[in-house]
């Protein structure tokens, strides 16, 4: 596209050659789940995170159990937060983080204030994708599959998220590394709701700094238990171990992990 040199779209898979390539069955392969907190045209303070796991379906079922010992069946969702259901937030926080190999999670985090990705990418569409592509691709291990799971949301007909940001992750890394990308709708998917808790939780962390928010509110509360069980004093100034990571958008710096 004209004048917007770091767009290319989505293009064709080649065809296929006659020499076959065979994995090993033990090839590394992962499920990801893709969420946002804030609006990204709107809001101050806009994150996108990723919650990956080469044990997904361990992870999902650990969460079902939870759900059927407790007969507790609501979505998972930050904005429903209560000083009434801390207790089980808190407790489905264990079960995400009862084994430290289940999950990894990864989150961008943009201060529209100070660096807006909106302003240099032109479009919230293009800004948006470019922080997803960017998340995906920190994530990614030597020779990793993945499947992403992202969060359904409204576009206009021609932003075609799911396919550019599969071939965006693929053309950056020089290898078939993100096999699919689908987007769905978080109620049916408890993958995307721990994405949006976690998310948000670090998003939370910035707008209490900003004195936005509460650290004594329930959700204030639950921020600082998700920031202990990543093992994170704080997010402000970015922070990473080896499996999780929070890092902060800067305008004036290529996007790299």
């Amino acid at each position: 596209m004209p004048g917007k040199p770091w767009i290319e779209p989505a293009v064709p898979p080649p065809a296929l050659s006659n020499q076959s390539v065979a994995l090993k069955r033990g090839h590394p392969v992962s499920t990801a789940f893709l969420d946002e907190s804030g609006i990204i045209s709107a809001d101050r303070y806009f994150s996108i995170g990723l919650v990956k796991s080469d044990r997904a379906p361990q992870l999902l079922r650990a969460i079902h159990k939870f759900r059927d010992q407790h007969h507790w069946y609501e979505e998972i969702k930050w904005y429903d937060i209560t000083r009434d259901s801390v207790p089980i937030y808190k407790q489905i926080i264990d079960v995400c983080f009862a084994d430290p190999a289940l999950l990894e999670f990864w989150c961008f985090v943009a201060d529209r204030s100070v660096a807006d990705p909106i302003a240099r990418f032109g479009t919230q569409w293009d800004a948006y994708g470019k922080l997803a592509e960017q998340l995906v691709v920190a994530s990614m291990h030597p020779d990793e599959l993945v499947a992403i799971m992202a969060d359904n949301y409204s576009t206009p007909d021609h932003i075609l998220f799911e396919e550019d940001l599969r071939a965006a992750v693929n053309r950056r890394l020089r290898r078939l590394a993100a096999v699919s990308v689908v987007r769905l709708d978080s109620r049916s998917s408890d993958g995307l709701q721990i994405a949006d808790l976690l998310t948000s939780a670090v998003t939370f962390e910035f707008r209490q700094a900003a004195g936005l928010a509460s650290a004594k509110s329930p959700k204030g509360q639950i921020a600082a238990y998700i920031r202990k069980s990543l093992g994170c004093r704080s997010c402000i100034n970015g922070w990473r171990n080896t499996r999780h990571s929070i890092a902060i958008y800067n305008s004036g710096l290529p996007l790299t992990p």
